[in-house]
């Protein structure tokens, strides 16, 4: 199991309603593990690419992607960003950075290339420390902390057990 994901439904679906994804658009996921979040975005937009510097990460999103039938217009990249992406010659309109180590670096590589970008975090800091960042170069728009708890059968009733809290920033560029 990689550590880390996969992104839960209910965040996917907030992070792309954030996001205003269209059709034309290239969608990046920076950090993109299985691939649900790009799997999920590209019922939106018309080209994805998805990075992981984890090689069995970007396995497990080609698996994805091919059991779900998406093959074409797909870029998946094996390595750090943003070196990783530099040299690539496609618009960046859209991303979503889930893995937040060198997240600086990402969003300043990102910024004259994108219109909206969603960061989630897991811990505080670096939430506290995306906002800042965000806030620092203009394209700081809004932070949610989102709580997901689902329901489960309890001796007969419904009680629910919380998954842990996601902080998730949201910059236009």
């Amino acid at each position: 199991m990689l550590s880390g994901g996969p992104t839960k439904d209910e965040l996917i679906a907030i992070a792309l309603d954030k996001l205003q994804l269209k059709k034309g658009e290239t969608f990046v996921d920076v950090g993109c593990g299985t691939g649900s979040v790009s799997l999920a975005a590209s019922k939106f937009t018309s080209h994805i690419i998805a990075i992981d510097k984890r090689f069995e990460a970007i396995e497990r999103a080609r698996k994805c992607f091919k059991d779900a039938g998406v093959t074409h217009n797909v870029t998946l990249i094996a390595g750090t960003a943003p070196e990783a992406l530099e040299g690539l010659n496609v618009s960046m309109e859209k991303a979503f950075i889930g893995g937040t180590k060198n997240f600086k670096a990402i969003i300043e590589f990102l910024l004259p290339r994108c219109k909206r970008l969603v960061l989630n975090a897991a811990r505080i800091e670096v939430a506290s420390d995306a906002i800042e960042y965000m806030k620092s170069v203009g394209i700081y728009e809004e932070s949610l902390l989102i709580i997901i708890s689902k329901g489960y059968e309890l001796k007969g009733f419904t009680a629910y057990r919380p998954n842990n809290p996601v902080f998730m920033v949201v910059g236009s560029c």
